[in-house]
């Protein structure tokens, strides 16, 4: 039986696309897939502030309360970024959410967002986000979604080269 080789197409182009084989099937297949973003918040309006900010087939915001809760959901979606809204009642959940995050999905980019910055969150900061910004006002939080998922294909494309070289 023969295989067809994936096929890439620039987005919104229809037709057969051009065929590609071995390494650069699979960074096709990343390159077009859709990058869920797992907003952990009790506050239910940053995850509507993204959904509506981000809403394309680029992103698919889903939300989920913290706690408990958050294994099953990040487990569930495997999200490649996580935005984590922590407050002064919330800096130890924070760091607990960080750890869960990484352990289901330890490449995801971690976006901190505090309602209360101060120097107790340089913990929460070592221990490896992406970027920490304060929650008001949110205006720059989709660019910096879309920073954090530009460089994961940025990355993608760095291992599909490296593999491509060998």
């Amino acid at each position: 039986s023969s295989s067809v080789p994936p096929c890439v197409r620039a987005r919104g182009e229809s037709g057969p696309g051009l065929p590609l084989a071995g390494t650069q099937a699979v960074a096709a297949i990343r390159w077009e897939a859709m990058m869920h973003v797992l907003v952990v918040s009790s506050d239910q309006s940053l995850e509507r502030f993204l959904k509506r900010d981000l809403s394309s087939a680029e992103f698919e915001v889903l939300g989920s309360d913290p706690g408990p809760v958050l294994i099953d959901a990040a487990r569930r979606t495997r999200p490649e970024i996580a935005v984590i809204h922590c407050g002064d009642a919330r800096r130890q959940t924070a760091a607990l959410e960080q750890a869960i995050l990484r352990a289901v999905r330890p490449d995801v980019r971690i976006i901190l967002v505090s309602s209360a910055p101060s120097e107790d969150d340089a913990e929460l900061v070592e221990a490896g986000v992406f970027y920490y910004m304060p929650a008001s006002p949110p205006v720059r939080l989709p660019d910096v979604v879309r920073a954090a998922a530009r460089s994961i294909r940025e990355e993608s494309d760095r291992q599909v080269r490296q593999g491509e070289m060998r």
